[in-house]
């Protein structure tokens, strides 16, 4: 029992802080790649926002654990579902601003903010994604997990805009941006979709 009690403090630790690093990092990339006309760093911000809700949410399943609750299964479950819904909603906007992007031959255009903040959040992170799926399995969370996966998306997405970027900059591959973001998508859309199933099927059971 103190071990799981270590583990939810580290998990409340580790999602507020995800939570903070979402406000900085993904309402700057937002404002910086639609200035700059880059799908993939607005889908990195947009990643971002969403990963700080799901980690908000988090915050309270951990926090109603801590307090005592005894409904912590319906709270799990409910948790998860809210992540599963927040993973599809971001994986179904960044395909369609990327197939957009495709069909309109678009071009980003170069952002110093965005090649910052990316370069930072492939320093930042992986290590929140890594202490969130190192510490789902001890609780038996499937909502921080797929809060570790959107983390580790957002790290994947803020690669993905490093490389499109300088792609394009060095061989003019102006479709590189859009297809780094429909990967990503592609990845959101399944681990969303099997989080709602998995949740949907033992919060009914």
């Amino acid at each position: 029992m103190a071990q799981r009690e270590t583990h939810v403090s580290a998990a409340i630790r580790w999602c507020a802080l995800s939570v903070g690093w979402a406000a900085i990092a993904g309402i700057s990339a937002i404002i910086a790649g639609f200035a700059a006309g880059a799908i993939a760093l607005v889908a990195f911000g947009a990643d971002s926002i969403t990963d700080g809700s799901a980690s908000a949410v988090l915050v309270w399943r951990f926090r109603r654990e801590r307090s005592g609750s005894h409904e912590l299964d319906r709270t799990e479950h409910r948790a998860a579902l809210a992540v599963g819904a927040i993973l599809i909603v971001i994986g179904i906007y960044v395909s369609a601003s990327a197939i957009a992007a495709l069909a309109d031959h678009a071009t980003p255009e170069h952002s110093p903010v965005g090649l910052a903040l990316t370069a930072a959040s492939v320093l930042v992170l992986p290590a929140l994604a890594r202490a969130k799926l190192r510490l789902a399995g001890p609780l038996h969370s499937g909502a921080l997990r797929g809060d570790g996966i959107l983390s580790l998306a957002g790290a994947g997405l803020a690669t993905g805009t490093l490389a499109s970027l300088g792609l394009n900059a060095a061989f003019g591959w102006w479709w590189s941006d859009a297809v780094a973001a429909l990967i990503i998508a592609s990845f959101l859309l399944s681990e969303g979709t099997k989080t709602s199933r998995t949740a949907h099927r033992e919060l009914n059971s």
